[in-house]
């Protein structure tokens, strides 16, 4: 995404009408009431809000909140302060102006947002109009789901039949391509040019991103005897469920203050709760919590609870959710977790007690700590001295993964206390499980390693940080995102030959070859060749991820760093080995020299 021009910021607050954007926002969540009566922040009933327009500012002398246009728009609608820009110039008519050193705003993606905006109103029809549309309304009817919040999540319904969205946009070819590219039709294996719905039979969700423009879809049967249950949109330019967070633009547009986000499973659970008033609550889309949704979770509250089912599906989640928060927290986020009771979700929990004591069981929740301690407890005989150094072993794994200092040293006072040994013993134990090699590309189990990406050092490389595999994961998570860094004619087959005299780089060769293949591959179209390994395809979809993001210089800098830190780790343990493979004296003579011989003739590396 470009820059936003600095001279525009600045210039944005005198060109816009502060009283009109303050009223709007007060009028809709105050029932028409002038904003001078009242402050829109701590709904106090005297007149202590003002706003100057002359000078662009507000100030409620209530609570000390203050400030410009941006900077209302930022707290009241819990924008990040790109999206507030955005939609300060949005609501006043303003074209946003980008910095023109920067990428050109991609065209396509204005033609992409208005397509996927009418086929939220084609389903929203059909719920309407459809003549098979009796079993969608009585299937939401049975579900408790009201007119209001259907309305509020834009609820629809695609029909039975295998054309209805192709018979709808078939006479124009452009949006048929574009349709495919947004995966809601689907080519068919036996016939060239004919396509069928990918949505059929199933109630609709519109996935919405933080602007409030509709991204994806995810669908429901209608019928317990169709599978699967849930089908969400594939990958597209548009949307990335590992990134994206079913109802947090909901949650920013009806939450008066966002205190605590809650984090359920799935699309029933959020509009459950949302009918019952409890709005701050969002969900993950079929995939298990990523760093880059708690890294935009934390910046719209600064607690996060994870509620998940009472089951062993819902402990599970919660304790991989647990795993990947580790290297995530920061000062000032705190997460927790709730475990309803077995045989309970959050749509059948809420229905079945009052709003006040599901809200009582929120607040009881625990903290990651607490939690973190009772699983391991339940995991090993812990009245034994046998369990309680399993207990050790198995806490210090997951303290490694800690980068907060000040976390980490009370997740280690913590255990210290839990099992009646001094901090000291407790740190030793820690650093004697840290290993030489972390694995980080064909893993298991994401929670258990390193985060997809997390930007090397030019001079300061830890030796975990440094590992074959943890440098392969950074080099693989910048081509995925830019992958024009490694198709330059002038260089791509030296990179390409680089990499493949590396030990087990095969994925990240395919990778360049796709990438060189074809210059303007999106992120869905560069993985789609590994799907079939599943394995290594939901690695990679966790690789996408770039955290912290980093512009396309920035990223082909990273990755040149990381090719010559993983060619020098490659040859550190090549010659370590050699040595020691060397039984004689005369072997030992042997290696130095071709080792010197190496370094008086290095291997050119552009």
């Amino acid at each position: 995404m470009p820059f936003i021009d600095r001279d525009f910021i600045n210039d944005l607050p005198n060109r816009v009408d502060i009283v009109g954007l303050i009223n709007k926002r007060v009028a809709l969540k105050k029932a028409g009431k002038d904003f001078k009566a009242c402050c829109p922040f701590h709904e106090e009933k005297t007149p202590s809000f003002t706003v100057v327009p002359n000078k662009q500012i507000y100030h409620c002398f209530g609570c000390g909140e203050s400030g410009g246009v941006i900077d209302f728009i930022m707290k009241y609608d819990h924008l990040a302060f790109v999206e507030a820009i955005e939609t300060v110039s949005g609501e006043s008519g303003i074209s946003v102006v980008y910095d023109q050193t920067a990428k050109p705003v991609d065209k396509r993606f204005e033609r992409y947002n208005k397509l996927m905006s009418e086929l939220s109103e084609f389903y929203q029809n059909q719920l309407k109009q459809s003549a098979a549309k009796k079993k969608v309304v009585d299937y939401a009817k049975n579900r408790g789901i009201s007119g209001a919040i259907a309305k509020r999540f834009e609820l629809g319904f695609a029909p039975p039949g295998w054309t209805n969205l192709y018979d709808a946009f078939k006479d124009n070819h452009e949006a048929i391509q574009d349709l495919l590219t947004m995966g809601m039709l689907v080519p068919k294996k036996d016939k060239k040019d004919d396509f069928y719905d990918r949505f059929r039979d199933r109630l609709m969700f519109p996935i919405h991103n933080t602007k409030g423009n509709v991204i994806g879809f995810g669908g429901r049967v209608l019928s317990s005897k169709d599978n699967p249950k849930y089908l969400n949109s594939p990958e597209t330019p548009l949307f990335s469920k590992s990134k994206e967070l079913y109802g947090l633009y909901h949650c920013r547009k009806h939450s008066r203050r966002i205190d605590y986000i809650i984090v359920v499973e799935g699309y029933m659970d959020v509009i459950a709760l949302h009918q019952q008033g409890i709005t701050n609550v969002v969900a993950t889309l079929g995939t298990a919590t990523t760093p880059a949704h708690l890294q935009v979770l934390s910046r719209s509250a600064e607690t996060i609870i994870f509620c998940f089912d009472g089951d062993k599906a819902g402990r599970d989640a919660a304790w991989k959710a647990l795993k990947t928060s580790l290297p995530v927290i920061t000062s000032g986020l705190l997460i927790k977790f709730l475990l309803l009771p077995d045989g309970e979700d959050p749509d059948t929990l809420i229905k079945s007690e009052s709003v006040k004591s599901f809200s009582k069981r929120v607040e009881a929740s625990q903290t990651l700590s607490s939690f973190l301690f009772d699983h391991i407890k339940s995991e090993v005989p812990f009245d034994t001295i046998e369990g309680k150094t399993l207990f050790l072993e198995k806490s210090a794994a997951l303290i490694n993964l800690v980068t907060y200092p000040i976390y980490r040293q009370q997740l280690i006072e913590g255990i210290a206390q839990t099992i009646g040994q001094n901090v000291v013993q407790v740190e030793k134990a820690i650093e004697q499980s840290v290993v030489d090699e972390i694995p980080s590309f064909n893993a298991d189990d994401y929670g258990e390693i390193e985060p997809p990406y997390r930007p090397i050092q030019k001079n300061i490389v830890s030796a975990r940080s440094s590992s074959m595999k943890s440098l392969m994961s950074r080099m693989i998570s910048c081509v995925i995102n830019y992958p024009t860094i490694v198709n330059d004619p002038e260089s791509s087959s030296v990179i390409e030959e680089r990499v493949r005299n590396l030990p087990k780089s095969e994925v990240l060769v395919e990778l360049i070859r796709y990438a060189q293949v074809e210059s303007d591959l999106s992120k869905g179209g560069l993985l789609a060749p590994f799907k079939p390994k599943e394995r290594v395809y939901s690695r990679l979809q966790e690789l996408s991820v770039m955290e912290p993001f980093l512009s396309e210089y920035e990223a082909k800098e990273e990755f040149g760093y990381t090719l010559t830190a993983a060619e020098k780790y490659y040859e550190r343990k090549s010659t370590k080995a050699s040595i020691l493979s060397a039984k004689t004296h005369d072997d030992e003579k042997l290696v130095m020299e071709n080792i010197m011989k190496s370094k008086a003739n290095p291997v050119s590396k552009k």
